[in-house]
């Protein structure tokens, strides 16, 4: 018995797929693993290593990026990962490079 799938030609297979891609993605079906990623306030505290009541403190003193909808917290996995990094602490080693950088261009 053949497959249904080869009655239609190449470019009918491609927009019978786009439809179902559509309606999957429509109904939730799918989501997206990339870093733009919105999840929910346990998949944030997880990632994050943080109670979910200290990401709750953070969110209303506005300190971590955020989406509310309602009262629905949601979080984009990248916005989380740039905060994470933007508070790198810097090591001794580099600290006292840039103070004798900035001590060597007073002095010029």
């Amino acid at each position: 018995m053949e497959s249904p799938i080869f009655q239609y030609n190449r470019d009918e297979f491609k927009s019978l797929l786009k439809e179902v891609l559509k309606e999957v993605l429509a109904e939730g079906g799918i989501q997206s693993s990339g870093d733009g990623t919105l999840i929910n306030i346990q998949e944030a505290a997880s990632l994050l290593n943080l109670a979910v009541a200290t990401l709750y403190e953070k969110t209303s003193e506005k300190l971590i990026p955020h989406y509310k909808h309602g009262k629905k917290v949601m979080f984009k996995k990248s916005e989380l990962l740039a905060w994470v990094e933007s508070r790198r602490v810097k090591t001794i080693h580099e600290i006292r490079m840039e103070a004798a950088a900035k001590m060597l261009k007073a002095l010029k």
